[in-house]
């Protein structure tokens, strides 16, 4: 039997977003491919309505990855934070390159 797609969100009825689901990936990051030394982490964080299956957005971070401060994804659905171990130095992991994106309006 085939999966049963996600309800799409009905403006007419909307739902009361009363449960949620929370999705968490934790990542080890390694120097290279070739050398796994891990100088990093990061978790990334979607979360759900368990209902109707909407996707929820992240609201005040920019688009990017960064290894100083949580930051999101392009569609603001993902939210991909830092984080070191409690016994690590406090500038654990601030050596890693990162990127953001902006947006400037045309003329």
């Amino acid at each position: 039997m085939p999966p049963t797609p996600t309800p799409a969100a009905d403006p007419d009825r909307p739902c009361p977003h009363e449960t949620f689901d929370a999705y968490v990936a934790v990542n080890r990051i390694t120097r290279s491919d070739d050398d796994p030394t891990v100088i990093g982490y990061s978790a990334d964080i979607k979360v759900n309505c368990r209902d109707c299956g909407e996707p929820f957005r992240w609201t005040g971070l920019k688009a990017g990855l960064s290894p100083a401060h949580p930051m999101c994804s392009l569609d603001e659905t993902v939210m991909s934070a830092p984080l070191r171990p409690a016994s690590a130095d406090p500038d654990f992991g601030l050596g890693l390159p990162g990127f953001s994106v902006g947006y400037q309006p045309g003329p």
